[in-house]
């Protein structure tokens, strides 16, 4: 038994010393057979599989995209609201520019009509009575007698209330002159005018309120006027305005038929400077003016002329 089994193992032992000495031989042989051909021997290479390598590049690939097309869309929106924005802000600017220049038209508009108002109108600088007046226009002055109508001259009742009259009416304001008597000017070379202020005709407005009558037409023998047929009418409908009588002591003053001082005058000024100047008011009162009786004087003058110089105003009643 013994003798079986080793020569059995010896047997196995033979053949593994074999199989090693051919497998050298062989590779000997391979060896010697490339020898001096430069060739080297064939080399097993044993490859182990990994992961694919294209699966994580893909999903970065697809991150990096959608982040790509996040900012685009970003920058878009950015850019259409600063596109909005501009046209909101130009919108605007074109809107005040044009408010301004509406607004620069209309203020040279309105220096044009003013100027234009100025041009066509004059300044009354003085009232003489109630149908004569001086007016000045670019340093020109004119006498100006009212169309168709006549009021009291100095000393005559009424004269003072006439002249108060045309004063409240027209002192101090620019009136537009307008021919449409028969002659130009009279034969004292005053301008023949209707006087108009504010769209008001002044002479109309005397008769009217008994102030003035209407006279000077083609029932006088002066021609026919263009404003003559509602002078006569208003003159027909008014009333005559009161005054006060010479010498009647009346509120309105009034000579006293040559007597001097007047009846009445608890302050009376020298009879050749019959004007008083009150420097409290800085107004000037004639004889006939309502307050003249009681008007207190720290300067008399000799005319109202002579009053305004001095920087004094004339009353207005």
């Amino acid at each position: 038994m013994r003798s079986r089994r080793t020569n059995g193992l010896i047997t196995i032992g033979s053949l593994v010393v074999v199989a090693a000495l051919a497998g050298n031989a062989s590779r000997g042989y391979d060896e010697i057979a490339l020898a001096g051909t430069g060739q080297q021997p064939a080399v097993t290479v044993t490859v182990t599989p990994t992961a694919a390598p294209w699966t994580s590049t893909s999903t970065d690939a697809a991150s990096t995209d959608d982040a790509a097309a996040k900012a685009a869309a970003a920058k878009r929106a950015a850019e259409a609201k600063a596109a909005a924005a501009k046209k909101a802000a130009d919108a605007k600017a074109a809107a005040a520019k044009a408010a301004s220049d509406k607004a620069a038209k209309a203020r040279a508009a309105a220096a044009a009509a003013a100027a234009k108002a100025a041009a066509a109108t004059w300044a009354v600088t003085k009232v003489v009575d109630g149908d004569t007046i001086w007016v000045s226009r670019a340093g020109v002055s004119s006498k100006v007698r009212f169309i168709g109508i006549d009021t009291p001259e100095s000393g005559q009742c009424g004269f003072t209330e006439a002249r108060n009259a045309l004063r409240s009416v027209i002192g101090g304001q620019r009136v537009t002159l307008t021919a449409g008597a028969q002659d130009d000017v009279d034969r004292y070379g005053r301008l023949l005018r209707y006087v108009d202020v504010n769209g008001v005709d002044a002479g109309l407005r005397l008769i009217k309120k008994g102030y003035a009558v209407a006279r000077y037409d083609s029932r006088d023998g002066y021609g026919r006027h263009t404003r003559e047929t509602a002078y006569v009418r208003a003159d027909i409908a008014s009333p005559k305005a009161a005054c006060a009588e010479p010498d009647s002591g009346g509120s309105s003053g009034g000579t006293s038929g040559g007597a001097w001082p007047l009846s009445g005058d608890k302050y009376p000024c020298p009879e050749a400077l019959p004007v008083k100047g009150n420097e409290d008011s800085w107004i000037a009162h004639e004889p006939g003016d309502r307050y003249y009786n009681v008007t207190k004087p720290e300067q008399c003058f000799a005319t109202m002329s002579d009053a305004e110089a001095a920087g004094f105003r004339p009353a207005k009643v």
